[in-house]
């Protein structure tokens, strides 16, 4: 037991309430006597009677009714919200076995499974805890934002240049950032203190002053990840502090409990009633060359947050995952030739997080003329995900361009992984998921992974996953080599029947074009342009002109060429190639 000074005294009826009623949800409490070392025995809060009692079931407790009987004093400890959390010293001779409960109670116990094998239940009674106390280590514990909890933090430099970067996790004494890779000079300024400011989606916000103590470039998310350590902090921005960690921590117990959680939303991550909520983080705060680009950027932080999530041992989220999947079909419905070119200008995405995006699109695109509704969402969910199980492979396998037989074994592990980590998506059909997620990567001849499948236990729908995964991956920089123009990868899949299907990448061929939506092109004239669209027979019908030389990266600043189309288009002339640009 933890000595007494570090815990806080909870005396707030409300705030007693709400950490009772913590304890008697599914991770329960433990009944541990006082003065003793002993391990805490397992009871379950029935009934919480504010300001009269608490009603325990002790059947599994063993002989605990026998010592209660006796009159040994107890306290009642879990954990909630992050922290240890016991009542005040409970007097036993104070309790009573009991053998009704209120009618709420009754009604609940009368639901409860009956018949052989179930023994009666051993209920006691006991005072109600005036007071609380948790133990206060939070002076060296992070508060860690989970899925679905945005917030953000802008340093500014002696210039008034602003850097706007995400909240990872936040405790009284500092906090840490995921930050655009140009606030890197900012960070290497010597230890001097930057001005912070913390913004939250209800409208709060808070300045400190905060010293970087760490950071390092992370080369597969492309941004800066830095940790700061708060400095001069006044009394009124602790308490607040206090306030703000309070309140994550609270969220986050919340979203781990699940859809079943009783807990109600923080205010903290709420916008204010009657109002849109803030856009927060630095996917906000950059420039995109398109407003279709920026508003995929928001399913693209869904998915870096639900990564963090599972490389932090959480699951995928089922919920969330179906509205972000609707979010992105309403996306292709509203404009698929936009999408479609937006796709190209995600570069500041994680591999496993623009990948994903970029294969669910196209795949359902080139299924699209015969989904379901409901198939069609099984699909784009499934395609979205299936490389995030990478996330729990070593940074050093993830990144290895090339790999020997001792690696494979290895990195196979990443279908199962994602499968084990699937959390209330019973809607995403299972045969659907199978083709999609987990034999994305098999090939006709049985030398994909992770299962060795060959031609005749793959289904369509698999033959035309590998397809389209094999074409982006392909299309992507990666640190080995440059991107493939895309006839050079065409010309490589045909002539390997014996891996790809030759229908699907036919098929691909036709829909997407020798030239693709989102490809850089070189006219006859010598001037360049992105294509925007394609006519029926798969051929530029519509091109945004760039002016200058080739640029040596995809470009990130929203485009201001002409477009052109129809007789304006044909007088640029024939198209001479593609223009192969890093990312």
């Amino acid at each position: 037991m933890a000595d007494q000074q570090e815990f806080e005294t909870i005396r707030h009826p409300q705030e007693v309430a709400q950490l009772l009623d913590c304890l008697s949800g599914p991770q329960g409490a433990g009944l541990v006597w006082e003065n003793s070392a002993g391990t805490p025995a397992p009871v379950v809060l029935v009934e919480l009677l504010p300001g009269e009692s608490i009603t325990l079931d002790i059947t599994a407790a063993g002989d605990l009714g026998r010592r209660l009987k006796q009159g040994q004093p107890f306290r009642l400890m879990g954990y909630c919200e992050g922290m240890i959390t016991r009542t005040s010293v409970l007097e036993a001779s104070q309790g009573e076995v009991v053998t009704a409960l209120s009618a709420t109670a009754q009604a609940a116990e009368a639901a409860r499974p009956r018949g052989s094998g179930v023994p009666p239940r051993q209920l006691w009674r006991c005072p109600y805890p005036e007071t609380l106390e948790r133990l206060q280590r939070r002076r060296s514990f992070r508060a860690r934002l989970r899925l679905g909890m945005a917030a953000e933090a802008i340093l500014h430099d002696s210039d008034g240049q602003r850097f706007s970067g995400d909240l990872i996790d936040l405790s009284i004494d500092g906090c840490r950032l995921d930050l655009p890779h140009t606030a890197a000079a900012l960070l290497g300024n010597g230890g001097a203190a930057i001005p912070l400011e913390l913004g939250f989606p209800d409208g709060s916000r808070l300045t400190l002053k905060a010293c970087v103590q760490h950071h390092r470039f992370d080369p597969e998310r492309r941004l800066v990840e830095a940790g700061f350590h708060f400095t001069a902090v006044r009394a009124h921005q602790e308490r607040t502090l206090w306030q703000l960690v309070r309140e994550i921590e609270r969220e986050s117990a919340r979203i781990a409990e699940g859809v079943d959680s009783r807990r109600p939303p923080s205010a903290l991550f709420q916008p204010s009633q009657g109002r849109r909520g803030p856009r927060l983080g630095r996917r906000e705060a950059e420039t995109y060359p398109t407003d279709m680009t920026r508003r995929l950027s928001r399913i693209a932080g869904y998915l870096h947050a639900q990564a963090l999530e599972l490389a932090q041992g959480g699951c995928i989220h089922g919920p969330r995952l179906s509205r972000q999947t609707d979010q992105l079909l309403a996306l292709y419905d509203e404009d698929r030739n936009g999408l479609i070119f937006a796709l190209r200008f995600l570069t500041r995405e994680s591999w496993p997080v623009r990948h994903g995006l970029s294969v669910a699109i196209l795949l359902v695109d080139l299924l699209a003329d015969s989904l379901p509704a409901e198939l069609r969402k099984s699909i784009t969910a499934s395609a979205m995900i299936h490389d995030l199980g990478k996330v729990l492979l070593p940074a050093p396998l993830r990144l290895t361009p090339t790999f020997g037989d001792a690696e494979r074994s290895r990195l196979i592990q990443h279908v199962g992984w994602l499968k084990e980590r699937l959390s209330h998506c019973a809607w995403i059909n299972a045969s659907v998921f199978e083709a999609v997620a987990c034999q994305i990567n098999e090939r006709l001849d049985g030398s994909g992974y992770p299962l060795g499948m060959q031609d005749a236990d793959l289904r369509e729908l698999a033959r035309a996953s590998a397809v389209v995964d094999a074409i982006d991956a392909m299309r992507a920089q990666r640190p080995d080599r440059p991107p493939w123009r895309i006839a050079a990868i065409y010309r490589y899949l045909l002539d390997h029947p014996e891996k790809f299907d030759s229908v699907w990448v036919k098929r691909f061929i036709q829909r997407f074009g020798l030239y693709p939506i989102g490809a850089l092109v070189r006219f006859s004239d010598d001037s360049l342009g992105w294509i925007l669209a394609l006519d029926d027979q798969g051929r530029p019908a519509c091109v945004q002109r760039t002016t200058g030389k080739p640029p040596s990266q995809v470009p990130r600043a929203p485009l201001d060429g002409p477009r052109v189309e129809g007789e304006a288009l044909a007088a640029l002339g024939a198209i001479q190639g593609e223009v192969i640009i890093g990312a």
